[in-house]
């Protein structure tokens, strides 16, 4: 699922109308799902990069099922440290 979503305005601001649509929908179905959604401005240093990247970014989140290390997540180096220790 997408967490945040991140758009340039000028992106979210063009002058073709079924772009302008498919990205209003992307935001609504962001917020709709929980995630947040913000819009940089291309004069700001934070958008100019954003613009290098398309204009579009998003971080995702997703469930990641836990690992079965076994015997492995209990050992011990030589220095006493844990390996295979899974967070």
């Amino acid at each position: 699922r997408v967490d945040t979503s991140q758009l340039l305005n000028s992106v979210s601001v063009t002058s073709s109308v079924s772009t302008r649509k498919r990205y209003v929908a992307l935001v609504e179905s962001v917020r709709e799902h929980g995630g947040a959604c913000h819009i940089f401005s291309s004069l700001h240093v934070s958008g100019e990069q954003l613009k290098q990247l398309s204009g579009i970014a998003a971080i995702l989140r997703y469930p990641v099922p836990e690992l079965d290390l076994g015997d492995e997540s209990e050992s011990e180096s030589d220095d006493g440290s844990a390996e295979g220790f899974v967070e």
